[in-house]
């Protein structure tokens, strides 16, 4: 399985054929396609209500600045993904909406009543997805089947999170442009919802350093490992690490674009210890760089799934 062809894995396939396609995506590329999803329709009107939301005044966006507990604005040159000490920037905009999120912690567009109802179902149906993944793939790694849900419980603690990302339009770019740095994510599992086939996104193949393009399409999410897995596996899962350019597209024309990302994370307080495997039994943990930078315990201290979101997140915002 290459990076070049990413999997396509079909929630209406039979669930033996689901949970071999999960085995084999999370062993290799770690990103893959996820079709017959149901969500269609709803992601269609979370597109309509970001643009609405990224369209209004800075001022007015500016009042729900981000938090250090990684909740609402990050306004454009905020945020610095790759972590590294260089002044780079990512150019882009982004609303962070935790879970369980109430109508008094949101901007008045999104706490009206229609629009707010819009958003938690939007949160529900994005944890259900998840949650259905997560049985998937304790089932694939021949454990009991609720291992990696009864870890994600919806009213426990979490860094859970929707995120609305806009991309404004860029003038006179090379193709050298980076609109977010290169990163894992640092959770679980993440949900990718690309709108109106505008491309971008980039996955690296971390046994080659080779960059591939992950092309858009409507009717399906992308779905990606995170951090926690990299834990969880002692390495066999590898955390994707990615980016977003500049479109290859004629640089006169309109290159802004918008995603939705969800961000399945365990509760707080979840160890990051090896999941009871067979396939992971006799498995010696060997970082490469990536890991050696973002995976923090050296091998020697058994962090919780909340110390690691912290110690990630602490690099990548100023305030």
């Amino acid at each position: 399985m290459s990076f070049s062809s990413l999997p396509i894995i079909d929630l209406k396939a039979d669930e033996s054929i689901i949970i071999q396609a999960m085995l084999n995506a999370c062993s290799t590329t770690g990103f893959f396609y996820l079709r017959n999803h149901n969500l269609l329709d709803a992601q269609e009107h979370m597109f309509k209500l970001a643009k609405e939301f990224f369209r209004l005044p800075s001022n007015i966006k500016e009042q729900y600045g981000i938090t250090e507990e990684n909740y609402g604005y990050v306004r454009r040159g905020q945020e610095n993904l790759a972590g590294n000490e260089t002044k780079s920037i990512d150019e882009k905009e982004a609303f962070n909406i935790r879970n369980l999120v109430q109508p008094n912690e949101l901007p008045s567009l999104m706490a009206q009543s229609d629009n707010y109802e819009i958003i938690t179902k939007f949160q529900n149906d994005c944890y259900d997805l998840c949650m259905k993944l997560l049985t998937y793939l304790a089932q694939s790694f021949d454990i009991d089947s609720d291992y990696f849900t009864s870890k994600h419980k919806r009213e426990l603690k979490s860094a859970g999170t929707l995120r609305l990302l806009h991309y404004p339009a860029v003038k006179n770019y090379s193709d050298e442009s980076i609109r977010a740095g290169a990163h894992s994510d640092y959770g679980s599992l993440t949900l990718l919802f690309q709108h109106l086939h505008q491309s971008g996104l980039e996955v690296l193949d971390r046994s080659t350093n080779t960059w591939y393009p992950v092309e858009p399409y409507d009717d399906m999410i992308v779905v990606n490992f995170g951090d926690v897995f990299e834990y969880w596996s002692k390495g066999f899962i590898k955390s994707t690490v990615h980016r977003v350019t500049m479109p290859i597209v004629d640089s006169t024309k309109e290159n802004e674009r918008f995603s939705i990302a969800y961000f399945c994370h365990p509760n707080d307080s979840a160890l990051l210890t090896p999941v009871p495997s067979k396939l992971i039994l006799n498995r010696e943990f060997e970082k490469d760089e990536h890991a050696k930078l973002a995976l923090h315990d050296n091998n020697q201290n058994t962090l919780t799934a909340g110390e690691h979101f912290q110690m990630r997140i602490n690099k990548t915002y100023t305030y």
